[in-house]
């Protein structure tokens, strides 16, 4: 005969199947809080080095840009994973836990942000609430050897945001390249006395890129807040001349601005680009630069997640 069993293993039976009924109490990942992911064209390839710069508006700042900051998160996230660039440069990222998210749901991805420890100088030069720049790249691509603040004396000129420079070493193709990719996000608006302090900021970038960098393979990406062939100062010369006419530097993106391509959801000039050393230039893809018109892609675009549009540029690296 079975001896009966005692009223105690009952209960504990009983508490355990309760438990196992209990819904799950773990918290939620970051991705299963946001909206549903809208898909995003692939611009990527293999066969070549994808570099692309974005505004993002006001990335999670509370009080500014767009006011649903989980759904501009999920739109971000989506616009970089899809586009499948291999180097991103931000601009106007605000707050450093929306950015460590937004680092969380782009498996693949390694990133550093202005005001990091690793960045030389970067706490210094930026404050909490202040708009920040920052790099994405691919951890299968690029290795970050080292990022500091540059021209931090220039601090003015720069509108109180001097630009993060990231030397990293890109391995393509079973080779290595050395490169370096400066995130930069200039002065606004269109009166004088800022139309000035961009011409000096980018006096003092040249400079420093000639003495610097003198033969090695630079990219400069991000907000210039100006075109390349005229000024959006009414009837003024772009303040960035001194670049366009120096063969050693090349604008990548000035046949869009030829093209009266815009960057942005307000203004009519190509504001967005990339300025690359002749080292580089010589390695521009056929595809060049181009401005990705995302907001095809996601309704109210300029409401949930940026007035300004990603570019991005392409580069053939050699194989030997």
């Amino acid at each position: 005969m079975t001896p009966p069993i005692p009223h105690s293993l009952y209960t504990l039976a009983f508490l355990l199947l309760a438990a196992c009924q209990l819904p799950d109490s773990s918290p939620a990942s970051a991705a299963d809080t946001l909206p549903a992911a809208v898909a995003i064209p692939s611009r990527g390839s293999d066969a070549t080095l994808d570099i692309a710069s974005w505004n993002v508006k006001w990335f999670g700042s509370q009080g500014n840009g767009p006011t649903d900051e989980e759904l501009q998160l999920a739109r971000v996230r989506d616009v970089i994973r899809g586009t499948d660039a291999d180097i991103w440069g931000l601009v106007e990222v605000v707050d450093k836990k929306a950015w460590d998210r937004l680092v969380s749901l782009l498996p693949g991805y390694s990133a550093v942000l202005v005001s990091d420890r690793a960045v030389t100088g970067g706490a210094r030069a930026y404050h909490v609430a202040e708009q920040k720049v920052g790099l994405l790249f691919k951890s299968s691509v690029a290795r970050l050897v080292g990022a500091r603040v540059i021209l931090s004396e220039h601090d003015r000129a720069f509108a109180g945001r001097p630009p993060l420079e990231a030397r990293l070493r890109v391995t393509m193709h079973g080779r290595e390249h050395e490169l370096v990719v400066v995130v930069l996000h200039m002065k606004a608006f269109a009166d004088e006395e800022s139309l000035r302090r961009r011409q000096a900021a980018g006096e003092a970038l040249k400079r420093y890129l000639d003495a610097t960098w003198p033969t090695q393979r630079v990219a400069v990406i991000g907000d210039w807040n100006d075109d390349v062939d005229t000024s959006i100062a009414p009837r003024r010369p772009s303040p960035y001349a001194g670049f366009v006419a120096d063969p050693d530097y090349r604008f990548v993106t000035q046949p869009l601005s030829e093209r009266r391509i815009s960057s942005t959801t307000g203004y009519r000039e190509l504001i967005d680009h990339h300025l690359v050393t002749n080292e580089l230039a010589a390695l521009l893809a056929p595809q060049g630069a181009e401005v990705y018109r995302v907001d095809r892609m996601i309704p109210r675009f300029d409401k949930t997640t940026s007035d300004h549009f990603p570019v991005i540029s392409r580069y053939v690296l050699p194989r030997r």
